[in-house]
């Protein structure tokens, strides 16, 4: 079978004919990526209005260990929906190959799905047009822009809402599409270079304002889906950072100049990065910030003053998160042209709410004393006293919290919550708001390194976590080994998240002694026993698992977890991760 397409040469009615389908598949490619947003919408009122009726046909709740539950399992409905869970939770698993993680199933599947799509409409009625076909793949490539802009905002995200998500889980579907688009322009490229080839041309085309444009716009996509790789984005997520930042603004203007047609699209992308950036600042407050380091640890303690307005947001979406970056005034150094001093513009470090005083107007931060820059920032002004203060930029509330709290507590028989070292500044405001708001039994599972650690809780009440049965508290060392007074030197990320995962003393309280000690053997909590304790409970029971720690622990759980949701069990997970 020969080669389909041939360099046809055509009128001027040809090729205006010719632009009218390119703008027409075009606006396929575009519109079609708001199709399962519109499906989702749908579904959702479909349930709502479900309820609803339901809601008046039922005068009570079921009880979990009663025999209409069991029958509701059972029955038909029970069935498919046990299969439906089934199939979402094996979508939401992670794909290893060759010892990398390729990202969670879902994105490969429904990932592979758009890239047939877009494939196929940059195919379907080019006929034999070398050159319809090259610019189809360039159309429907810029096509996705605004989508992929739009996939990254934070505050404004309407995928967000309409799936009732977070940016940081949307993020992962900016990533895929990311990738699509960067393969049709190169598509797109690689063809015009063969005919410039093919026709003997190509010195001459690559000295073009136009063809310069495009080469360039390329080679930056090339950039940033370069440092996009984990292992460029562990080793500096800095450079990650500003390089998407600084190619996401260039390449709208780069690409208008590059061919009219899609100004359109490059003109909307701009709008959307805008829109986001003056939210983002509209939305941003400067607080004058109590530092101190917590005793016997690594970490700081960090109490912030906000407006009252920002106070309420705070406390009505628990567990949210910021981002915190440092003001001019608090940087190590006043020149504006100091690389001490420009360092800080280009990072806002997440940080979760582990506490709010909505009278007093404060939120309380726990940040880990690191290697980077804002850290040591942090670290130096909490070693200068008691009552070190200074000023710092936050950003926010975000977070998915605000979507799942509430249905947590009216909707589940069981929660429970695992979390590993700062993680609990997540885990512990869902776990208050649980103790408050819900009739769910509710267990919480905490690994520190020290026992300092898990001193910065506010509960509300005069009871300690200690004293809580519902609370098991574990030590990655010795309760009674001695720490440098000033929090160390720090230690790497990737480090740390994994040191939280590993040799673990479950810590007790000494019912007859009255004192805090330590098992004489010291081991990792049995995360498979307490999962199937916990399931073991109540066959029928509803169960909330949420997960805020280091990546191991998430994995782990999530395979013993998994068992259950195959054996037909009704399980909601969510792991709360930073890692982009």
């Amino acid at each position: 079978m020969g080669w389909p397409w041939e360099f046809a040469t055509l009128s001027v009615a040809e090729k205006h004919e010719r632009r009218r389908v390119l703008d027409r598949y075009g606006t396929y490619a575009q519109l079609s990526a708001f199709v399962p947003l519109l499906v989702i919408l749908v579904i959702r009122f479909g349930r709502f209005v479900f309820r609803r009726i339901a809601t008046r046909k039922v005068a009570y709740d079921v009880v979990p260990t009663s025999p209409v539950a069991k029958c509701a399992r059972l029955s038909t409905a029970g069935s498919w929906g046990t299969i439906g869970r089934r199939v979402a939770w094996w979508l939401g698993d992670d794909v290893e190959f060759a010892g990398q993680n390729w990202g969670r199933r879902d994105q490969l599947v429904f990932g592979a799905g758009w890239a047939v799509w877009l494939l196929f409409l940059c195919v379907v009625g080019t006929g034999s047009d070398y050159f319809h076909l090259t610019k189809r793949f360039g159309i429907i490539a810029t096509s996705q822009f605004p989508i992929q802009y739009i996939l990254a905002l934070k505050s404004i995200n309407p995928v967000a809402f309409a799936f009732r998500s977070s940016h940081e889980q949307i993020n992962r579907w900016h990533r895929v599409l990311g990738w699509i688009t960067y393969v049709l322009l190169c598509f797109h490229g690689l063809l015009y270079i063969n005919y410039y080839i093919q026709a003997g041309i190509l010195g001459e085309k690559l000295l073009a304002r136009i063809v310069i444009i495009g080469v360039v716009s390329l080679l930056g996509m090339t950039l940033m889906t370069t440092t996009a790789f984990a292992v460029i984005r562990q080793y500096s997520y800095r450079l990650f950072f500003v390089t998407h930042l600084v190619v996401a603004l260039a390449l709208p203007p780069a690409i208008f100049f590059h061919v009219s047609h899609a100004r359109v699209y490059m003109v909307e992308s701009l709008l959307v990065f805008i829109v986001d950036l003056a939210v983002k600042k509209s939305g941003t407050v400067t607080a004058e910030t109590a530092v101190e380091m917590i005793p016997g640890t690594n970490l700081i303690k960090l109490v912030a003053k906000v407006p009252p307005l920002k106070a309420g947001q705070f406390k009505d979406h628990a567990a949210s998160h910021i981002y915190m970056s440092i003001p001019p005034s608090a940087r190590p150094s006043s020149n504006p042209a100091s690389l001490a001093h420009m360092q800080f513009e280009f990072m806002f470090n997440p940080f979760t709410v582990a506490a709010v005083d909505e009278v007093s107007g404060e939120i309380t931060l726990i940040a880990r004393q690191l290697k980077g820059p804002v850290s040591q920032t942090l670290a130096r002004f909490a070693n200068v006293g008691p009552d070190s203060k200074m000023p710092i930029c936050l950003e926010g509330p975000y977070g998915i919290s605000k979507h799942f709290t509430t249905s947590i507590a009216t909707s589940f028989d069981r929660v429970l919550l695992f979390t590993g070292g700062v993680g609990a500044t997540f885990i512990m405001p869902i776990y208050q708001y649980l103790n408050e708001n819900s009739a769910a039994h509710v267990d919480m599972i905490w690994a520190v390194r020290e026992a300092g650690e898990a001193t910065w809780p506010v509960t509300g009440t005069e009871k300690s976590i200690i004293d809580d049965d519902n609370i098991s508290l574990y030590l990655t060392g010795s309760m009674f080994d001695s720490f440098d007074g000033n929090g160390g030197a720090g230690t790497s990320s990737s480090s740390s998240r994994e040191s939280e995962g590993v040799e673990l003393s479950h810590m007790y309280k000494d019912r007859q002694g009255g004192k805090h000690t330590s098992m004489h053997s010291r081991k990792r909590p049995d995360l498979q026993k307490i999962v199937h304790d916990a399931f073991m409970r109540g066959q029928e029971e509803r169960v909330a698992v949420l997960v805020c720690g280091p990546e191991a622990m998430g994995r782990e759980l999530r395979r013993y977890v998994g068992v259950w949701v195959n054996k037909g069990r009704y399980v909601w997970w969510h792991n709360e991760s930073f890692s982009w």
